[in-house]
């Protein structure tokens, strides 16, 4: 079985509308009873949140791993390969684990529809489980409480931040998406909350449950040392660290959401040198991603809502030179109030029609990008290129607001590396 049989899986996986959102978890149940999956060997760690999800995943996973753990990680969206979003011990699936997967689940189905995530959701778990991993670390799609991955009950719940999106699905007030976030929360397990201040549905919704709450700031939390270091502290003990390879300050708040889940679920304080290990080795795609193109400074990150914004517009206040930015976002993005975070910091903006059927208008975007410079171009290659041409040494490119830009220009990097 080779890739030639994986690809007629993907368009089919394709046809199932990949956008499509279709909350609930009567139909994933009901699939993973029928196939066996619905009670696995392996322990859980759960992770939802508005931002930071993806860097917490990857702290979580590095630090199992040192303590000698096999771990399966399940993330969406993609980038550039299906095969990203099921890894198990740092190795993306193979051609033939996902169409095993893909024809057991699809076998296992009978006539019960499934939405695309459902589907993948349930080839992750058929891989784990094939593949014999110790834990899986399941990243949330969206929300938490009807999301597909919380068919199924995790050891420890992470909440890495909480903050205003997919507001169609989840409500238009924080009160309402801190319900919905919590509900990844189990009765006698830990529920890590990396939001500072959360919302009191969270509180009520974790004491209904009857989890032990952790909250950042209060149990655990980040403190700033002296020449770039910082300080951990939690119910397992405290350490000094290093900044992580991540660059911007969440990266070290994430990054004690995903230490103090760890010694959760170890039920002790996690090796400080295992901990600087995997701060040290953990960079994803896509966030905050820095590297040099033709002699441009160039950073990746799929921020697309205000406070993923904000974050970004921070750091690069810190920069020099110009700022350029290779920009498109998906229809149900509050796209003015990510804009004006950033206004201040971006000289002009490169805006790109994505190639996607919830993708904004480049015209429309053009509109709302604010006083600055703004040019609009028919793909995001086009943008990424006229925007890395404009540039001199020292002036920097970010391309952001979406997977569906930051993924081209991460393929377009690849094709175009020396070889």
């Amino acid at each position: 079985m080779d890739d030639t049989q994986l690809q007629p899986w993907l368009r089919k996986l394709e046809q199932m509308q990949p956008d499509r959102i279709e909350l609930g978890l009567e139909r994933i149940k009901k699939v993973a009873k029928a196939c066996g999956l619905d009670k696995p060997d392996f322990r859980i760690v759960t992770v939802a949140g508005t931002n930071g999800k993806g860097s917490t995943v990857a702290y979580i996973n590095s630090m199992l791993r040192h303590n000698g753990y096999s771990i399966g990680v399940y993330t969406s969206p993609h980038f550039i390969d299906f095969s990203e979003r099921i890894v198990i011990d740092s190795v993306p699936a193979t051609s033939q684990q996902l169409c095993a997967a893909f024809d057991f689940i699809e076998n296992a189905r009978d006539d019960t529809a499934l939405t695309y995530f459902e589907f993948t959701t349930l080839a992750a778990i058929y891989c784990f489980v094939q593949q014999g991993v110790d834990i899986a670390v399941l990243e949330v799609g969206l929300g938490g409480r009807l999301d597909a991955v919380n068919a199924w009950d995790s050891e420890v719940a992470c909440i890495t931040s909480i903050g205003l999106d997919h507001t169609d699905w989840l409500g238009d007030d924080l009160e309402s998406i801190g319900r919905e976030k919590a509900g990844v929360a189990r009765a006698g397990c830990a529920l890590v909350c990396g939001a500072k201040n959360p919302p009191q549905s969270v509180i009520d919704k974790a004491a209904e449950t009857g989890a032990e709450l952790l909250l950042s700031g209060r149990h655990f939390g980040a403190t700033t040392q002296e020449s770039g270091s910082w300080g951990y502290y939690g119910p397992h003990g405290e350490m000094q660290l290093q900044q992580p390879a991540m660059a911007g300050s969440w990266a070290r708040e994430n990054a004690s959401v995903a230490i103090c889940a760890c010694g959760c679920f170890l039920s002790r304080q996690v090796d400080k040198d295992t901990v600087q290990k995997a701060l040290d080795e953990v960079v994803i795609l896509g966030r905050m991603q820095q590297l040099l193109f033709r002699g441009v400074n160039v950073l990746l990150d799929v921020a697309h809502n205000h406070d993923a914004a904000a974050r970004l517009g921070d750091y690069l206040e810190s920069g020099s030179g110009k700022t350029r930015a290779v920009f498109g976002c998906m229809q149900d993005k509050d796209a003015d109030a990510v804009v004006q975070q950033l206004a201040r910091s971006i000289d002009h903006w490169f805006i790109a029609e994505i190639d996607y059927p919830r993708a904004m208008p480049a015209i429309d975007l053009a509109g709302i990008s604010g006083p600055r410079i703004s040019s609009v171009f028919t793909s995001v290659i086009l943008a990424f290129e006229e925007a890395v041409a404009q540039s001199d040494p020292g002036d920097r490119v970010v391309v952001f607001g979406s997977f569906h830009v930051v993924g081209p220009v991460l393929a377009y990097l690849d094709e175009s590396r020396p070889v």
